[in-house]
């Protein structure tokens, strides 16, 4: 038996509505993050006229750590490539991504780089009139360095701050309040755009050949919408 959908009962909203028409910086952990989980948006915002500005930290260096003929730094190259790619195919023009390039691991929640991350995103917003950040649901150690990140980010610069559920589950039970974002008349070019992420679809590296996106996400990343949330405190 299928599970229910955790947003099936949320209120059905247009961008506007949601964001207040605030330019908007989504902060991506790895690449393909924001074509799985914000493919739907990204695209609606560029066909308004109101493109969002994509910054993804991670190089996604590790992805692939048994192959040899693909080592860490060939990987992060190709995935740079893809994650363009994928952006171009949602209507975003090549001057709204930043691939902050931190290398693959653990998403620091304190000390000197967790510093440094908030500070970069921080120039970026100000650089580029953002003034409303958008950043993962805080579930497991990386969604949870990413809303500490995001959190900081909007405490000290006066921004607004939502976070996005994306493709992942949300833990059953979690507080939730929000809005579905309904994405149907772009699922072409999100689909077009994960599909770009090639080297994640388990037919690139062929000496490391497994996927990397879980055929349930996949399935998620196909909903009609896109989950939008009110952050936890």
């Amino acid at each position: 038996m299928t599970a229910p959908d955790p947003f099936a009962a949320l209120p059905e909203a247009a961008l506007a509505t949601v964001t207040g028409e605030e330019n908007l910086l989504i902060l991506a952990l790895q690449p393909g993050d924001e074509s799985l989980d914000c493919g739907g948006l990204i695209a609606e915002a560029c066909r308004r006229g109101r493109p969002p500005f994509v910054m993804v930290l991670h190089d996604g260096s590790a992805s692939h750590p048994g192959s040899r003929a693909f080592p860490p730094e060939r990987i992060a190259a190709l995935r740079e490539r893809e994650t363009r790619e994928a952006v171009h195919r949602l209507g975003l023009r090549p001057e709204r991504l930043l691939m902050a390039g931190l290398f693959d691991g653990p998403t620091p929640e304190e000390g000197p780089v967790f510093e440094a991350i908030i500070r970069a995103v921080r120039l970026v917003m100000w650089a580029r009139d953002c003034n409303l950040i958008l950043a993962p649901w805080p579930e497991g150690a990386a969604g949870r360095a990413a809303h500490r990140i995001a959190s900081e980010v909007a405490a000290g610069s006066g921004v607004g701050h939502i976070a996005y559920a994306g493709a992942r589950a949300v833990a059953p039970g979690a507080a939730r309040e929000g809005w579905r974002l309904g994405i149907a008349a772009h699922q072409p070019a999100k689909r077009a755009a994960i599909a770009a992420h090639a080297t994640q679809g388990g037919g690139v590296v062929t000496d490391d050949p497994a996927p990397r996106i879980s055929p349930a996400r996949l399935a998620a990343a196909e909903r009609p919408f896109e989950a939008l949330l009110r952050p936890p405190a």
